[in-house]
């Protein structure tokens, strides 16, 4: 796994970039910047293997930028990223691993990724606080993707039959009433004409399943229908389950749940917006701050500070409008024994943000 950062100065893109970079595996998000400034300060706590760096950006451009990080990290790799062909020549004068012109496409960050493994001649990197951030058949977190045994994304036959399966996966294990069904994806249509949708619908869902790995079925029940799985699935299930887990047992399941963390991106689903969706993603935020703060009372009693930084940078990344969240690292900081002077640090860093996102600043 590699760790990377961004530095991008124009925040649709860097939202853009940061969830095209974590729908990937191999990578995992260590800081978004909006300003070369502020990579700089944050720079030598990271120390990321990649960084993908903008090369537009006022005041300072990200060739300067470029030259000042290797100074201080000589190995690491850059990707810069334009809108514009002139400065491919400086690019590599620093020698920059690939060149992106915007805007970026996820199979321009698979090729990005081969030429990585080419230079480091390994197959992938693995996070100092992660053994491997786990694989699913079913990815919920940050795109909807669902693929075969033989790892190949699944053709579905329909969008309607995609999103009935996804139905299910947000409440696998419950037994959903067809009557259910047809209120939410045939709302228009009369019951005798939708009922024939729905169970052609079930049937092509049904073929789909045969060719995912640890045997999803859905079953018929009476008048319903219930998907039968196992809870790893998809991320989603998984993520679901170790929450419980946490829930009603004494021991935590500490390396689990960190793999879960960092395998979390927003939004459920990815790009399909699926209306019924909001409250389940609503629910699964809630619960992601709560893993959240967990993580992060776990390093503290254990003296772990950059174990916990990573874990605030990860959830800064999806939800830096979580003001509760900023002031309770704020407060585990300011009694970190040995490390109270970092807290002014990151509010700074925190204000930094909020103000490139036009929030409210901490005061």
């Amino acid at each position: 796994m590699y760790t990377a950062i961004i530095v991008e100065d124009e925040l649709n893109i860097l939202k853009h970039m940061n969830k095209l970079v974590v729908s990937m595996d191999e990578f995992l998000i260590k800081g978004t910047f909006a300003t070369p400034h502020e990579a700089l300060a944050a720079f030598p706590d990271l120390m990321p293997d990649v960084a993908f760096i903008d090369i537009e950006m006022p005041r300072m451009n990200g060739l300067e930028l470029a030259r000042r990080l290797l100074k201080v990290k000589d190995d690491l790799s850059i990707i810069f990223t334009t809108a514009y062909g002139q400065y491919a020549l400086d690019a590599f004068e620093v020698e920059a691993i690939d060149y992106l012109m915007k805007p970026i496409m996820k199979e321009e960050l698979q090729r990005v990724l081969k030429r990585l493994n080419r230079v480091f001649n390994i197959q992938k990197r693995q996070s100092p606080l992660l053994k491997r951030v786990p694989s699913f058949a079913v990815r919920c977190f940050g795109a909807f993707e669902v693929r075969d045994q033989q790892q190949q994304m699944v053709r579905w036959p329909t969008r309607k039959a995609e999103e009935v399966f996804a139905y299910f996966l947000a409440n696998q294990g419950r037994y959903i009433s067809k009557w259910e069904l047809l209120k939410i994806f045939w709302p228009e249509i009369e019951e005798e004409r939708a009922i024939p949708n729905l169970y052609n619908t079930i049937y092509r869902v049904k073929q789909v399943l045969k060719k995912l790995p640890l045997s999803p079925k859905i079953q018929k029940i009476n008048e319903g229908y219930i998907l039968e799985a196992q809870r790893n699935l998809s991320d989603l299930g998984e993520f679901l389950e170790v929450m419980k887990q946490s829930k009603e047992n004494t021991d935590f399941p500490l390396e689990a749940s960190i793999s879960l963390f960092f395998s979390y991106a927003t939004p459920l689903f990815g790009d399909k917006d699926y209306f019924w969706s909001l409250h389940i993603e609503k629910y699964v935020a809630q619960e992601y701050g709560k893993l959240c703060h967990k993580l992060l009372l776990h390093y503290y009693e254990q003296n772990q500070l950059q174990k916990g930084e990573e874990i605030i940078q990860h959830y800064m990344a999806q939800y830096i409008e979580d003001e509760d969240m900023l002031r309770k690292w704020l407060k585990l900081v300011a009694h970190w024994q040995g490390y109270e002077e970092k807290s002014d640090e990151y509010r700074h860093r925190f204000n930094e943000k909020l103000a490139s996102a036009e929030l409210p600043l901490l005061e």
